[in-house]
Formats: structure tokens, C-alpha cells, sequence
């Protein structure tokens, strides 16, 4: 696939470049063009491989099967609404979470319609095809190859297609697993762990949390 990583110069944008460029044509996405280029070279010289390019978001994102959205939560508007007409039949992935941060803990700020993944959902064309996923998996982790992740990547969305083959692409991060966690509307649910690991990892100085689901025996 072609894989547009929306922000994609950030800690998260430059994991995903790292884990996927193997398999995929990577298109890593920023406001300024020169900045993109920049990051998309940095992986290149980590990585001695794979494909790899920067642009502007907006030119990404019209040549990408697929677009991840590397944003924080105050720059979605900017990336779904405003480039409206740049997303045509391309599959959206949301791991965005609105949260705040008070200089001693972190809180879930969700936006009107309730999460990240239905504001975008609602900011992009009718029909888009947006899956909610990686909320919970460390950026620091993701960046560093020759760490074995070991969480889960909980999935929301309303196409099943459209959330296995996001599930394909977590699969493709060794050791980690892609988990069914419902419709869209459920990605409230799984966009607050976020804050919440972060302030349990402060609070008892745990480096990289995430989440793992396990069956009591």
C-alpha cells in the first residue's frame, strides 16, 4: 500500500515509517514540505531501505491508499476538515486523543461529538472509511526496531474490511495484537486509556506502558 502518515515527522509518525517501510511505500506528511523531507531521509539512513518520501500533508494524502493521522488532537481540524477535498476513497486511521495535561495529570477532553475518531469521522467526506487504533502503544517503543512490542491494539470502526486491514498492519509490528473493540462509536472508550497510562506510568515511574489484554485461567 501507499501509506500517507498525516504529521508523520512527530515520535509516532516516524515509529510507523520504522515498522512499515519494509512492506509499503511510505509517504510521510507535514505542514512544511522541507520538514517532511527531512524526517523521510532520517529514516532512510536508519533504515538502508524501503521506500520513503516527504511532502506536504495535503499532497500525501491525495497519493495514499491508506492515512494515518500523526496529529495531536488541536491539529485534526486542520488535517481532515480543511483538506476535505484531498480525501476521496482512502482508508482513515485516527490513534488522535484529545487530552489535557494540568502540570500534575493528564484528563480525557473529548471533543462535542463525544471522541477523536467521530470529530474526524464528521470532518471528513461521507463515507470515509475511519478506523479508531494504536492508542496505547508507546511512540518511544515503536521508534526503536529491535524492541519486541508486547501490547495490545485495541480497533474500532464499521467496516470490517477496512479494520482487518488495519489489523494486517498491526500484525506486521512483531509480537503485537490487533483486538476487535467495536463500532466507532466505541473509540471514546479506548482513546481515554491513553491519559490514563500515562499518569499510572508517572505515578509509579513505568517506562513505556500499554495495555495488554489476558485470559484469567
Amino acid at each position: 500500500m501507499k501509506i500517507a502518515l498525516v504529521g508523520g515527522t512527530g515520535d509516532i509518525g516516524s515509529g510507523f515509517a520504522l515498522r512499515w517501510a519494509k512492506r509499503h511505500e511510505i509517504i510521510i506528511g507535514s505542514r512544511k514540505a522541507d520538514k517532511a523531507l527531512e524526517s523521510a531521509a532520517q529514516v532512510r539512513e536508519v533504515l538502508g531501505e524501503g521506500k520513503v518520501s516527504g511532502t506536504d500533508n495535503k499532497s500525501a494524502v491525495e497519493s495514499a491508499d491508506l492515512v494515518v493521522l500523526c496529529v495531536p488532537h488541536e491539529h485534526l481540524i486542520s488535517v481532515t476538515h480543511d483538506m476535505k477535498d484531498s480525501y476521496i476513497s482512502q482508508i482513515v486511521v485516527s490513534p488522535v486523543v484529545p487530552m489535557s495535561y494540568n502540570g500534575k495529570h493528564f484528563a480525557f477532553t473529548p471533543p462535542a461529538e463525544g471522541c477523536a475518531a467521530l470529530q474526524a469521522q464528521s470532518l471528513l467526506p461521507n463515507g470515509t472509511k475511519l478506523v479508531s487504533a494504536f492508542h496505547t502503544i508507546c511512540a518511544a517503543a515503536l521508534q526503536d526496531r529491535s524492541r519486541e512490542l508486547q501490547g495490545d491494539v485495541l480497533i474500532c470502526g464499521d467496516d470490517n474490511e477496512s479494520k482487518e486491514m488495519v489489523a494486517g498492519l498491526v500484525r506486521e509490528v512483531k509480537n503485537l495484537r490487533p483486538l476487535d473493540s467495536g463500532p466507532l462509536s466505541a473509540s471514546g472508550l479506548v482513546e481515554s486509556l491513553t491519559p490514563m497510562l500515562l499518569n499510572v506510568a508517572r505515578r509509579n515511574k513505568i517506562k513505556d506502558a500499554g495495555i495488554r489484554i489476558i485470559q484469567e485461567r
